[in-house]
């Protein structure tokens, strides 16, 4: 659909930051469009269109302000960073610590001893908020939390967030006020942005309920952020609450292909932020033409029902089990490990990683980082690139919808890749490799 601005004629009361780069190519397309919010009740935040590269309306946007549980953010990014370089994979168990199993505040109640895998403390870090379960994700990766602390203010720094600083994982008050985690609408849109790069955050984050286990003991999670439950366009991101920072949201949505990144920082109560959050992203969408928010049935306007997980973020990465899909990506040599194991590993031959490693000889040490190209394969009839992806099966899902989702991919290539003899053997929660050719 074309891009398009339509002067809004809402509300006063609130300042307009058209901050765009003219010369962006997005932007000969993609206008953003004027609005005026109403922002007495909100402490800091900002609206922020993708597509055209615009800061669309924004408050204290560069002054920094505690921020609570939108710390898991950073935590998330970590993680999925890690899981990309192949430190560690999505299927990971991770035994509970008695020092995660004692966190306070916000948590899912982790059992000392117990394993819970990568993906689902993920999923109770980023939908419910768990402080247990990003301790342990920090306490897992880092070592100590206030190692892996260590890593997220570095991370921070390298991403350009000069505004932020983290004192722990979790995002609970320190002991002194002046130590709290704290950041900026700036920053966190830098890391939204960065976030955003990941499918497989965007479907965490965009999931209304879900149940997680450790060992047989089934544990709900339902999302703090109600928005994705109550509107069909909204798949994101992290909501945070403590007494200094008061509420705060991080949302993301994303309608007619057009994604809109909302934050909003210091509101007295949650249901005042979420109303604020919703009504500015609708009402931006008004006024591109393309209609506001969709509620996806009144009950579920009214009580927050729930929500499919959707992921429609313009930026996507492909999850190729260990890391980053791009041109090339990193090996971290393990124990044991020989040249030859990891070309089977990435699909590719020992004198391949030889060459893109300026390896003369076989010899390699653990911790080491080798380049791999792992994420494209040349096929030698055609003479194309070979990109490959993994899909993870949704209840109803089904081979031909499932094949839709990537370009010049079919059910026989889908079955042909995963030696899948019937399509009726299709099952959900299965691991899917995508193989497509450009």
């Amino acid at each position: 659909m074309p891009c398009h601005a339509i002067s809004d004629k809402y509300f006063t009361e609130s300042k307009t930051d058209n901050h765009y780069n003219t010369n962006n190519e997005n932007n000969l397309y993609c206008q953003p469009a004027e609005i005026d919010v109403n922002d007495r009740l909100v402490r800091a935040g900002l609206l922020y269109d993708i597509s055209a590269d615009a800061v669309v309306w924004e408050k204290h946007k560069d002054r920094t302000f505690p921020i609570a549980s939108l710390t898991k953010m950073m935590v998330a990014l970590i993680v999925m960073e890690d899981i990309f370089s192949g430190q560690v994979d999505m299927d990971t168990l991770v035994k509970v610590t008695p020092q995660a199993s004692r966190i306070k505040g916000s948590k899912v109640h982790l059992r000392k001893g117990c394993r819970v895998s990568v993906e689902e403390l993920l999923k109770a870090a980023l939908i419910s908020s768990g402080n247990d379960a990003s301790y342990l994700l920090a306490q897992f990766l880092g070592g100590t939390e206030y190692a892996f602390v260590q890593r997220m203010n570095k991370r921070a720094a390298q991403l350009g967030m000069k505004d932020t600083f983290y004192s722990n994982a979790t995002g609970m008050p320190a002991p002194k006020s002046v130590n709290d985690n704290r950041s900026s609408p700036s920053d966190l849109l830098i890391l939204a942005r960065e976030m955003l790069s990941y499918d497989q955050l965007l479907d965490i984050a965009g999931t209304s309920n879900t149940v997680i286990t450790q060992d047989k003991r089934v544990i709900k999670l339902r999302n703090h952020n109600g928005l994705v439950a109550t509107y069909s366009d909204v798949d994101g991101l992290k909501t945070g609450f403590t007494k200094n920072a008061k509420y705060c949201l991080v949302a993301t949505a994303n309608k007619s292909g057009r994604r809109l990144i909302a934050i909003a920082l210091g509101v007295s109560d949650w249901k005042t932020r979420n109303q604020f959050v919703a009504s500015t992203i609708s009402r931006y969408y008004e006024t591109l033409g393309i209609g506001g928010l969709e509620p996806k049935t009144r009950y579920a306007a009214a009580n927050c029902n729930k929500k499919k997980s959707s992921s429609t973020s313009a930026s996507k990465k492909a999850y190729v089990s260990g890391f980053n899909a791009g041109e090339s990506g990193l090996h971290r040599v393990k124990k044991g490990e020989t040249l030859y194991k990891i070309s089977s590993k990435y699909g590719c031959s020992v004198a391949e990683l030889k060459s893109w490693n300026r390896l003369r000889g076989s010899i390699i040490n653990p911790g080491q980082q080798l380049i791999v190209r792992r994420d494209f394969q040349a096929d030698s009839q055609t003479s194309r690139l070979r990109i490959v992806s993994f899909y993870k099966v949704r209840p109803r899902d089904t081979l031909w919808n499932i094949s839709q989702k990537y370009e010049g991919v079919s059910v026989d290539d889908i079955m042909k890749v995963n030696q899948i003899k019937r399509a009726r053997d299709l099952k959900a929660g299965t691991t899917l490799k995508i193989a497509r050719y450009v």
